[in-house]
């Protein structure tokens, strides 16, 4: 695995390791105020992610390297905004849902581009 697979497989890796971390913290604390956030980085982070990676193994020969890149980078910048957002937002800070909401709409957009990507190269 190398390139944008390697770069997405490892990071799903990361972002699972970080939201273990935060559902083992919601436990031991029973404090479960950041459920939407440990929820946002397991299937955005870990499993969105896992699937994006092996999917640009299976597909690097048909894929442009530069729709893959921009995937890339999108989704990773869009994410790291998602966490930051909703981990403030759900300790009492209102005034992060922007930062929230504008980071999804870009994973949104990140998503899309994955979608075109996907149909193209599997026609």
């Amino acid at each position: 695995m190398t390139g944008i697979a390697k770069g997405f497989f490892l990071t799903a890796i990361a972002y699972g390791v970080l939201g273990l971390g935060l559902g083992l913290a919601m436990a031991m604390s029973q404090d479960h105020g950041q459920m939407p956030t440990h929820a946002h980085t397991m299937v955005v982070g870990w499993l969105s992610f896992s699937v994006f990676g092996i999917f640009y193994h299976l597909f690097a020969d048909s894929v442009p390297k530069l729709a893959a890149t921009i995937h890339f980078w999108l989704a990773q910048i869009s994410l790291v905004g998602l966490i930051v957002g909703l981990g403030l937002l759900y300790s009492g800070r209102p005034d992060a849902e922007p930062i929230a909401a504008i980071s999804a709409m870009a994973y949104a957009v990140s998503f899309l581009l994955f979608a075109v990507i996907a149909v193209k190269s599997t026609r």
